[in-house]
């Protein structure tokens, strides 16, 4: 049951809004964001959201929510685009007049991720838990937030500070274990993260990053028919979690690769044209959202360092041309460099390599993502393009120096193992 004004208020975290729609439609948000799925009662996340705003379109919070909604799928920044900046801007006034202590915090933190501080704005959530370890939208956004930045300690740490602290009660409260279950295996704890998974999946069969952080551990073990049986016997458990449904096909796929070197199956997962329903590049183009292009991008990588041929289908992908100057996360820009090279998008990836050496010359250490270009992307972004043109020896040269802080650019260690992997394959060649 959605909370109202009240119910918030009783929950020891109060909202400034009076609206008690709103105040339900934001709690329904909230939990269809953690919970990577759309409640089909309210249209979805998209339709909760706009009904939410319509409700009170100056409620400090749930404005937060959103804002930083669309900084966290990292598609968009203060930097490039004016009317997400204006939006910030008006967002900090507005908390400042009207909003609560708890309120006021997460207006900055929105506007630092969305400026390109996610350091600063990680802290900044910090500060709320400290003070109210049931903020959902605080642990939420931290634990992306380090997930972006690299930092595994955090993603556990974060998590297991608050756990102790809930009854049990609180809304979406098993989900915790799953996020948990992901933080536990980034530091490489895979006994106890498995562990942690199966509590929120007991808790919760639906609970699709739970079945993540699993298929993570199953992958880093090299459990692969183990991984397979667990993603393919739960996919109508794990399926209807759009926003992650992606995400967990190209775990799948990843199996079949590094146990049989099949690239039969990853292909038509990739593709939709055998494969359950439509999966990985379809569920790209349609959504248009970085975490699918990303996985999109990868898939197609990965099969292209086993040798395979994969055709046309670099030229099957969303069209990035508008996101080549975001820089919001380097990660992005890394798998969208591979994709434009790949697809021949010649003067689009020029442009992209032009803005990223401006970007990177952004001043202070406070600016993640120019930092981390500065320090470690030009060289993983030099490196892959000297890969892909066949000049090994210049990439090998790039990539190994930093080879150590690559994980400064976020990802997981399933998705930095085949980095891992270009850089060994490289020297030896």
């Amino acid at each position: 049951i959605s909370r109202f004004v009240k119910g918030w208020r009783s929950s020891g975290l109060a909202l400034s809004t009076t609206s008690n729609e709103c105040a339900k439609l934001f709690d329904a948000a909230l939990r269809q964001f953690v919970s990577w799925t759309d409640c089909k009662q309210l249209d979805g996340l998209e339709k909760t959201m706009e009904a939410m705003q319509a409700a009170d379109n100056k409620a400090v919070l749930p404005r937060a929510f959103a804002l930083g909604l669309e900084g966290i799928g990292t598609g968009i920044g203060a930097r490039t685009n004016e009317t997400f900046r204006k939006a910030l801007e008006d967002l900090q006034v507005d908390a400042a007049k009207h909003g609560n202590e708890r309120e006021k915090l997460h207006a900055k933190a929105v506007q630092q991720f969305g400026e390109g501080k996610q350091s600063s704005a990680a802290k900044t959530w910090e500060e709320v838990l400290k003070k109210y370890p049931t903020d959902l939208m605080a642990i939420k956004f931290a634990h992306d937030t380090y997930f972006y930045l690299g930092d595994a300690k955090m993603i556990r740490d974060s998590v297991q500070a608050v756990l102790p602290k809930h009854k049990g009660t609180e809304p979406c409260y098993s989900y915790l274990h799953g996020m948990l279950a992901f933080g536990l295996e980034e530091c490489e704890q895979y006994a106890e993260a498995e562990k942690e998974a199966l509590k929120a999946l007991e808790a919760n069969r639906y609970d699709c990053w739970a079945t993540h952080a699993r298929a993570h551990v199953l992958e880093m073990e090299g459990r692969f028919d183990e991984g397979i049986k667990f993603l393919e016997s739960t996919v109508e458990n794990w399926k209807p979690g759009w926003m992650l449904a992606a995400h967990n096909y190209w775990h799948n796929g990843l199996y079949y690769i590094e146990k049989y070197k099949n690239y039969e199956v990853p292909l038509t997962i990739f593709d939709n044209s055998k494969y359950r329903t439509s999966e990985i590049c379809p569920r790209a183009v349609k959504s248009g959202a970085m975490l699918d292009i990303v996985d999109a991008v990868s898939m197609l990588w990965r099969l292209e360092l086993e040798g395979v041929n994969v055709g046309d289908r670099w030229q099957n992908l969303p069209n990035l041309k508008e996101h080549v100057d975001d820089h919001a996360l380097f990660f992005n820009d890394i798998h969208m460099s591979i994709a434009l090279q790949k697809g021949r998008y010649n003067d689009d990836e020029a442009e992209m390599r032009r803005t990223l050496i401006d970007f990177s010359k952004i001043a202070g250490d406070d600016y993640d993502q120019a930092k981390i270009c500065r320090e470690v992307g030009m060289a993983i972004y030099d490196g892959i393009s000297q890969y892909i043109l066949g000049d090994y020896n210049k990439c090998a040269k790039s990539m190994l120096p930093i080879r150590d802080r690559i994980y400064t650019i976020g990802g997981s260690n399933a998705q930095l193992c085949y980095r891992d992997f270009n850089a060994n394959r490289h020297k030896t060649q």
